[in-house]
């Protein structure tokens, strides 16, 4: 979950894969793994990361939106801060709400599931086989 929180601020920020890595000393392909989820960052690597993007190792790890200060000389950016972080909480709550819908969709599945389940269980003890007797 933290990784797509890191690649939003970093985009935000106007920061390449490739510029985050290198600060980091490490390859981009390895960076792209931690914004993948493919990889957990260490307690070193989380404080390394933060202090790149401008926030708390705390903001990364919460399930709360972090709280960006948009400095004027703050990354490529061409737009204002404000706009900025509007349109990174608006695509924040989008990206909770679509994954609250598929947990729901996937729930109610299994709920399907378990009642055609329940369905065929009442049905085979309504209509026992009958074994004949040898």
């Amino acid at each position: 979950m933290y990784g797509e929180k890191i690649k939003t601020i970093r985009e935000l920020r106007g920061f390449s894969q490739e510029h985050i890595a290198d600060k980091l000393g490490i390859a981009q392909n390895t960076y792209s793994k931690i914004e993948r989820g493919h990889t957990k960052l260490s307690a070193d690597t989380l404080t390394k990361v933060a202090k790149l993007l401008g926030i708390s190792p705390v903001d990364i790890l919460s399930n709360q939106p972090a709280l960006i200060n948009f400095e004027a000389n703050q990354g490529k950016q061409n737009i204002t801060g404000t706009e900025n972080f509007l349109a990174y909480e608006r695509e924040l709550v989008q990206k909770i709400i679509a994954s609250k819908d598929d947990e729901i969709q996937h729930l109610e599945d299994i709920i399907t599931g378990l009642l055609k389940d329940k369905e065929i269980m009442f049905e085979h003890f309504k209509n026992p086989i009958t074994q004949s007797a040898s």
